[in-house]
């Protein structure tokens, strides 16, 4: 597993105002294996677990793991903008709007033909 691991999920849980037993309860654990996830290296959650984790974080499960890359990439992005667009009643023209909005935030402009 990532060594970066713990390290990324801090940070998003804290960019997107979790505390450590609120995303627990949205993930349906407990803040002091969450708190493990943070600071044991390597941490070893369960592929479930950190799809779950990467679900309600709204972020890729592989930017999670991927020690290679800070910050996610435009793939990782789409991925995560995707995961669960029909449970959130998205249409393809939605998620298209949110790419291009993805892609407007990531580098500051508008880009034409990313992947």
């Amino acid at each position: 597993m990532s060594e970066e691991f713990g390290e990324k999920l801090r940070k998003r849980r804290i960019e997107k105002s979790f505390t450590l037993e609120g995303l627990a309860e949205k993930v349906g654990s407990t803040k002091a294996y969450i708190w493990q996830l943070e600071n044991k290296r390597p941490a070893k959650p369960s592929g479930e677990l950190l799809l779950k984790i990467a679900q309600v974080l709204e972020i890729s499960a592989e930017f999670l793991i991927d020690d290679s890359v800070q910050e996610p990439t435009d793939r990782q992005v789409r991925i995560a903008l995707a995961r669960g667009a029909d449970e959130r009643g998205l249409s393809q023209k939605d998620l298209d709007i949110l790419f291009r909005i993805a892609d407007t935030t990531l580098d500051g402009k508008s880009k034409k033909g990313s992947d």
